[in-house]
Parts: C-alpha cells; structure tokens; sequence
C-alpha cells in the first residue's frame, strides 16, 4: 500500500491491482473509492493513513487476472451479490461497466511488438490447465520465426490418427507473419485442431521445417507421425513438402478446392453468364467437375469422351468451353495429375472441416487467449475454458457413432 498525488494534487491510494482517489473525509475516517467509476470496490483509513478496510470489486480482479469474457464476469458476479431491489436498481449494467473492465484487461496485455523479436509471456505459452502450450518457438537460419502451438492431447491424437487435414489462412494472420497454418486430425467422424502454427512464408523449405518439428514431438512421447491419408488445398510447396517427407502417404487434394478452382477459371474465360444461362454448358461443367468421382481406371477415358464431345459438336455454345478443356487437360492432368486429386473410394474428400474448426476456435472467445502483433492480434489457442476435456468428447462422440450404426445395421 502506498500514497502518491494526482496530477491536481490529489491523494491517491494503490494497492494491489487498485487506484483509489479520497472520496470524503470525516472526523475519523478517510474514505477512497477506485478511480474507475464504474468499480465499486473502496477503502477506509484513518486520518493516520492506516488502513482500515477494503471492499474489492471481484469483477474488477477477474477481468484482468482470467481471460473469461466481461460479460460472462459481470452475470457470474452479479449472482454471487445478495441485493436488496433498491441496490439492484441503480447497479451498473453490464454495458456500462463493459469499456471500464475492457480498459483494466487491456493494461495487462503485452504491449504490441514491431519486429518477430519478442517475448512470449508465459500465461500464453499455457492451457487453462497449466500444461505446455507452445510446443515449437524457433528462429529459421535466425532470420524469420516459427511457432507452433499444440497441448498434449491434441499432438497424442494427431500422431495416432491416421487421417490428417491441412489448412491455411491469410486473413487472421498477423502482419509480423506470412501464414496461420493449422493441422487437423479425424476421430470419431469429427474433425478435431491439432496444431496451430504461425509461418514466416509459404516455402517448401519452411513446411518441411514444421514436419520435422512435428515429428520430433512424436519421438519424445514415443508415436510416429505418419499419417496414411493426408488432405489439403493444391499449394505447390505444400504438396511438395508432404511428398518429401511422407514418402508412404496418401497426398489427396481437396475436391472442394478443386472445383472452387475451377469454377474461377470458368470466371476468368467469361463463361459465367453462360453457366448460369446455357443449361447444356453448366451440365458439361458439372460433368467435368464430377470426374474425380470416377474410378482412375476409367476417369482419363471419360474425361477424353467429354473433350470428344465439345470438339464434335456444332453448338457454338459448347464450342466456347474448348479453353476450358484445355487448361483442364495442361494443368489439372498433366502438370497435377490424376491421383493427387481422384478422390474415388475416399471416405474423407474434403478439408472444409479444417476450415469450420478454425473459425469455431476463433469466434469461441472461451477458448483462447490473445496475444498482440504488430499492428494486429493474432489468437493463441486453448482447449476450452470449462470442465469438459478432449477426452469427454470423444468419450461422447464413440456413443454417438456407435449408435448411428447400430442403426443403420438395423436398418439394412
């Protein structure tokens, strides 16, 4: 506890988390209240300056020591508060007390840095458990910075998981960063994260960097990280450091990205008009989407027969989607190729699950922590702040799963 002045000279009480300014004085008592309107916490000394009593504001502690949503404080306080209707009446709402808590969280949060050097404080690098968080913070050839966040759990199912989804985005990533790249692994028919890392670039080089990482991790808990089915977009290096490092995997693009893809190619050749008019060029399209559906044995010679057919014809319309065979045949056949994106007999075909569990994790404001970046935020992931583990759910899903198929079992 100690006394400084105000900027005006005033007296100002701090201790602990609090800056109390002199409400009233009276013959005996000298009585402070916090300099935040909107707290209620208070305290009374003697006209000696000792102290008295203190009366702190729960809510005010929380939101700056848990990383609980204010609103989610203020309704928890408010039910622990014996009132009386008088008091209830002219208590704060959460609105507007909302600016006053957000302003003291926002005091101890790490001040934004302006260069990948910077420290990571340790609350961040934990999971509301306490357990190990960031798995990976390293610096390539000391130059740009890699970290990789992922709790125990999450890497013990990734590594045991035979089916893995890989997934990027450039939206939410901070700008002292090139890349948010996520890993995903299956269970129970569920997607579930299983590793969030922030990238400097998308180079070859850099993904091998986070495998090799990744599979040092599965060594100190004695697993192996060699997934059988790997799914993710059509990245060139991306695809090329699976290949490198997972020589006895299943490399699979994604079917949605690939008809995303070609849809825009549809666009850039101003065929859109004609696809949403023209009922035989969105038919041939289709077709032509749907091809990866297709067994390998027969696919090439279907899609040689769809071709044939555009060639022969004499409608002027089809005769319009000749580019767009041939940029299917030159990249998608040759420069790709047919097994990194046939999807036939794959129960997995897409990595959309990828993409809904990162954007859950970040509208979910219970599960993570934020940490500031230059000029921008970027999100550290926890499991969520509750009682339910990863091992609950799952123990949830398997009753789920087995259900469904003791009901389809009856059904057939």
């Amino acid at each position: 506890m100690s006394f400084v002045l105000s900027q005006k000279g005033k007296p100002l009480l701090v201790m602990d988390d609090y800056v109390f300014r002199l409400n009233k004085t009276t013959n005996t008592t000298k009585y402070y209240r916090c300099e935040n309107r909107d707290c209620t916490a208070t305290a009374h000394t003697d006209l000696n300056n000792v102290l008295l009593k203190v009366d702190a504001d729960p809510s005010h502690e929380r939101a700056t020591k848990e990383n609980t949503p204010i609103p989610k404080i203020y309704e928890e306080e408010s039910a622990k508060m014996i009132l009386k209707f008088s008091t209830i009446a002219i208590l704060p709402s959460q609105r507007e007390m909302s600016s006053s808590l957000n302003k003291a969280r926002r005091l101890e949060t790490p001040p934004i840095p302006d260069s990948q050097i910077f420290d990571i404080p340790y609350l961040y690098t934990r999971t509301i458990k306490n357990e190990e968080f960031l798995c990976v913070d390293k610096f390539i050839k000391g130059k740009t910075r890699i970290l990789l966040f992922a709790s125990n759990e999450q890497l013990k199912m990734l590594f045991q998981n035979s089916i893995v989804l890989m997934d990027g985005t450039f939206s939410t990533c901070p700008k002292l960063f090139g890349k948010v790249f996520t890993i995903h692994s299956i269970k129970y028919e569920q997607s579930f994260i299983s590793g969030i890392e922030l990238l400097p670039d998308r180079k070859k080089s850099t993904y091998r960097f986070v495998f090799e990482e990744l599979e040092g991790l599965a060594v100190r808990m004695n697993l192996v990280f060699s997934p059988s089915t790997i799914i993710t977009d059509f990245e060139p290096s991306l695809a090329e450091a699976i290949i490198s490092e997972f020589t006895s995997s299943n490399h699979i693009g994604c079917y949605f990205h690939f008809t995303q893809a070609v849809y825009r190619q549809i666009q850039r050749l101003g065929l859109s008009s004609g696809y949403c008019s023209d009922e035989s060029i969105r038919m041939t399209c289709r077709k032509r989407m749907a091809l990866l559906l297709l067994p390998y044995s027969v696919l090439l010679k279907c899609f040689e027969d769809l071709y044939e057919s555009v060639l022969l014809t004499s409608s002027s319309a089809l005769d319009s989607l000749k580019p767009l065979f041939e940029y299917y045949e030159n990249y998608w056949v040759k420069t790709i190729g047919i097994k990194r994106w046939n999807v036939y007999g794959i129960r997995i075909k897409t990595n959309n699950n990828a993409e809904d569990d990162r954007w859950s994790y970040i509208s979910n404001k219970n599960s993570c922590y934020e940490c500031y970046t230059a000029t921008n935020r970027y999100t550290v992931f926890t499991l969520s702040n509750n009682d339910i583990t990863v091992d609950d759910i799952l123990l949830g899903l398997s009753y789920v799963v087995e259900k469904i198929h003791r009901r389809k079992e009856k059904n057939n």
